[in-house]
């Protein structure tokens, strides 16, 4: 009588230094999509600050001009922030396209994106302040809205990266 073939054994399982059971989990899938939405919310973000935010009352402003509050305080620049949300937005796309499975990086796409819509709305809000100063002549302008739509691509992008699975 022959004997019978033995099944084959399953590897024996890993364990860490203190006896815990290691899984062999395969690496997270490349997200290069959502990476390069990502980069182009990032990099229209930055192009936003250079496009008009209020034309009226015989001026045109950009981001990089000063605006004033209905307070009569002097908010100074406010696309200085948006060039530093955009750029590090493109900067975590951008590593995100490299590194591909890097789950930190997702989720701090995902934070900067949602703070990134908040100073977005301000951006806006200071170009509606204008028309109260210049007597209800004038209106936000393209960059100011441009500004909220790349933000929401970048937050589009920043789920999509953070939505991919290991499968």
């Amino acid at each position: 009588m022959s004997a019978m073939p033995t099944p084959p054994t399953a590897s024996p399982e890993r364990r860490d230094q203190y006896g815990f059971a290691l899984d062999a989990k395969p690496p997270r899938p490349a997200a290069k999509i959502g990476a390069g939405v990502l980069m182009v919310g990032g990099a229209l973000h930055v192009i936003a600050v250079f496009v008009p935010w209020y034309q009226g009352g015989g001026r045109s402003l950009t981001g990089l001009d000063d605006f004033v509050t209905p307070n009569g305080d002097l908010l100074s620049a406010p696309g200085k922030v948006w060039i530093v949300v955009g750029a590090v937005l493109f900067a975590l796309g951008l590593a995100t396209y490299l590194a591909r499975r890097a789950l930190g990086v997702a989720i701090a796409a995902v934070v900067v994106s949602t703070l990134g819509l908040f100073t977005s709305l301000l951006g806006v809000g200071a170009a509606s302040n204008m028309k109260k100063l210049y007597d209800g002549v004038g209106e936000p302008a393209t960059g100011a809205f441009v500004g909220i739509v790349s933000i929401l691509v970048a937050l589009a992008g920043s789920i999509q990266i953070l939505s991919r699975r290991r499968r």
